[in-house]
């Protein structure tokens, strides 16, 4: 897979380039032994961008805020559902999500698959259709899994087709990211998101950002009776 990925990057003699800062909160929550609810809020920030006359400066792009309920079935597998709304200039863009998770767990590593599918609308584009598959791998830096106050690896690789009335697009990301697990309920990641759009046309668009993800668990008490 990256191995086709660097292979469209180099044979593409049109394309672009932009880079910035991609910081992401999630927090969620328990609702009941099988169901969770997970928010989220991101921000775009863009510094670089090759296709303007002044390639570096500093540009706000866009925040999401997103919510899913998931369902747990069975031991590693799970059904996730929910809405994203995104604020884009003076336009706020919808986008419904449905998504299903496995996770496989071995000796020393965890690989999780992801199938999404999520379909986008907004006033001034045409809807928007898209189907992802992620892989993914985590790792821990020390020991056999991943304990508080510890580090830990993860490398994902998605692909996303994209359809919009007769069009269709393919997009690729490789994300790796260095990992701590302050505790049970708290953890950041540091790492990059690099984007390469645009493989099923003549021209591609590379976007490179520096993610900064911090995840959250709220701890529910429950109400004696």
């Amino acid at each position: 897979m990256f191995l086709f990925l660097f292979f469209v990057q180099s044979v593409d003699a049109q394309s672009s380039f932009s880079s910035g800062i991609l910081p992401r909160v999630r927090v969620s929550a328990k609702v009941t032994e099988g169901i969770k609810w997970v928010n989220g809020i991101e921000s775009r920030q863009l510094f670089v961008d090759d296709t303007k006359d002044e390639s570096l400066d500093y540009e706000y792009v866009l925040t999401d805020i997103s919510s899913l309920l998931s369902m747990k079935i069975g031991a590693n597998g799970a059904v996730n559902g929910g809405y994203l709304l995104r604020f884009e200039g003076d336009e706020v863009i919808h986008r419904a999500i449905q998504q299903f998770t496995i996770v496989q767990n071995y000796d020393i590593i965890r690989l999780g698959h992801r199938f999404v599918t999520d379909q986008t609308f907004s006033k001034n584009k045409l809807p928007e259709f898209r189907l992802r598959y992620r892989i993914a791998l985590e790792k821990p830096l020390s020991g056999s899994e991943i304990d508080p106050k510890e580090f830990y690896f993860k490398l994902s690789n998605e692909y996303l087709l994209k359809f919009q009335s007769s069009e269709s697009e393919l997009e690729t990301r490789i994300l790796p990211f260095l990992g701590y697990e302050i505790d049970k309920n708290n953890k950041i990641e540091l790492g990059l998101d690099y984007r390469l759009d645009g493989l099923l046309t003549s021209g591609s668009e590379n976007d490179l950002w520096l993610s900064i993800n911090w995840f959250y668990t709220l701890k529910m008490k429950r109400k004696s009776i």
